[in-house]
């Protein structure tokens, strides 16, 4: 008995210690001294809520509708002296940049306090029955929702300049150069977070000893501690660019006398588009346990006593990533700098330069992607210390220790591209048919004037790029 006596002291003083050594926002809970045939329940709740929501809803709508012309010049009918017509440039130059909204936060939970539970020295018949329940939840959720249609449409034109029917001295039709450059840039909202779950405290530590015969004691301790994490892009860009560029379209017909010539000028198209669509950076920390064993000891408890003691903490730690984009570029340009007539003319030389076509257009596309580094909650040294010993004779103990750790991660990312390009150029179909020299003025079939025609080059440069969403993953 002596024995029983000194192990019965020797474990209330390591419980009194461990509880001294507790932090000052530990749960603490005594039920100790009351008579026999009494009846004791405490119910504990410690709460503890962090909850965070950004969220960005962007649409923009951009229609742009720009038409040049300088061309669409005539000089007919005219007796005498030179015939010139000279057009000037045309140029359009469209520039767009949309950019969504952000969201940045960070998150550090709050913590919780240790769990520490004392029934002690009640008397024969007791009923004693204690619960505390102690959580910690984390949550943070970022929403983007963006939407872009961008609608550019340019028509610029020297040509369809005529100087027919002309009598005596030179004719000549210059066009100017018809440019038209449309740059696109669109940027989705991106969400970044860094969040932090708050820690437990101590170990759950559970004494029941000294009570007497007959007793019923149960304990439930229940910690749970959540953190949480979600991030959702979903996208959608439309973009359509419509180019029309033409210096060609001129005629210098039926002219009699002297020289005919024509020259156009450059016909141009220039596109850039940059779709980015939005991002999902994460770094997530589960939090920690106090770094205290969970500890339960019963012990020297009267003869026929029954004590349940069951004691369950649970960390979680959840991420979800996600990416919808749809991006949809429709781009059609055509330049055209040919399409001249210098026909039916009856004299000097005869002369006829088209300019260059060209088309250059550039698209890059990136699709959403997810990072995330996620750091498992730590759990206890050990996962438990459970001590029985001591007990009287015909006492029923059970003690129930339980430890979680879960650790959930989903990333998903859906992309889909559409990307529709047309580009034509034309510097050819010029006519130069029929005409006559001064020298052979009564025939009537062949060219037999000194004719020269010269076509300038087509061009198109072409680039696109598709980068679709990735998932990275660091545990």
């Amino acid at each position: 008995m002596n024995k029983q006596k000194i192990s019965y002291a020797l474990a209330c003083a390591a419980f009194l210690g461990a509880a001294a050594l507790s932090p000052a926002f530990a749960d603490d809970t005594v039920v100790a001294g009351n008579g026999a045939f009494s009846g004791t329940q405490v119910q504990t709740n410690s709460d503890s809520s962090t909850n965070v929501s950004q969220s960005n809803n962007t649409q923009a709508t951009n229609t742009v509708n720009v038409q040049n012309d300088t061309g669409n010049n005539s000089a007919d009918f005219n007796t005498g002296s030179s015939v010139t017509i000279q057009s000037g440039n045309a140029n359009a130059q469209v520039g767009i940049e949309n950019a969504a909204g952000n969201n940045t936060a960070q998150v550090v939970g709050g913590s919780q306090g240790s769990q520490n539970t004392t029934v002690a020295g009640n008397g024969a018949f007791s009923d004693t029955s204690v619960q505390a329940d102690n959580s910690n939840d984390t949550s943070v959720q970022q929403t983007n929702a963006t939407n872009f249609a961008n609608t550019v449409n340019t028509q610029n034109s020297t040509g369809n300049n005529s100087a027919d029917f002309n009598t005596g001295s030179n004719v000549s039709i210059g066009t100017g150069d018809a440019n038209a450059t449309v740059g696109i840039s669109n940027n989705a909202g991106s969400n970044q977070a860094a969040v932090s779950g708050g820690s437990t405290g101590a170990g759950t530590s559970a004494f029941v000893g000294g009570n007497g015969a007959f007793s019923d004691n149960t304990i439930d301790s229940n910690s749970n501690s959540s953190t949480s994490l979600s991030q959702d892009n979903t996208t959608n860009m439309n973009n359509s660019v419509t180019q029309n560029n033409s210096t060609g379209g001129n005629s210098e017909d039926f002219n009699t006398g002297g020289s005919v010539s024509i020259w156009t000028g450059n016909a141009n198209a220039f596109v850039g588009i940059s779709n980015t669509a939005g991002g999902n950076r994460a770094f997530v920390n589960g939090g920690g346990s106090g770094g205290q064993n969970s500890n339960v000891v019963v012990g020297g408890n009267g003869a026929f006593s029954t004590n349940n003691v069951s004691a369950r903490n649970d960390m979680k730690t959840a991420l979800e990533q996600s990416n919808l984009t749809y991006v949809a570029n429709y781009i059609a340009t055509m330049n055209d700098t040919g399409n001249n007539a210098a026909s039916f003319n009856t004299g000097d030389s005869v002369n006829l330069t088209t300019g260059n076509a060209n088309a250059g257009v550039t698209v890059f596309n990136t699709a959403g992607s997810n990072q995330a580094t996620v750091v498992s909650p730590t759990i206890f040294a050990n996962a438990a210390l459970a001590q029985i010993f001591s007990n009287g004779a015909f006492s029923n103990n059970n003690v129930s220790l339980s430890r979680n750790t879960s650790t959930r991660v989903q990333q998903d990312s859906d992309s889909m591209f559409t990307n529709s390009i047309m580009a034509t150029n034309k510097t050819g179909n010029n006519n130069s048919d029929f005409g006559t020299s001064m020298l052979e003025p009564f025939l009537f079939f062949g060219n037999f004037g000194m004719s020269n025609i010269q076509s300038g080059e087509a061009n198109v440069s072409l680039g696109l790029f598709d980068l679709a969403s990735a998932n990275s993953l660091s545990l």
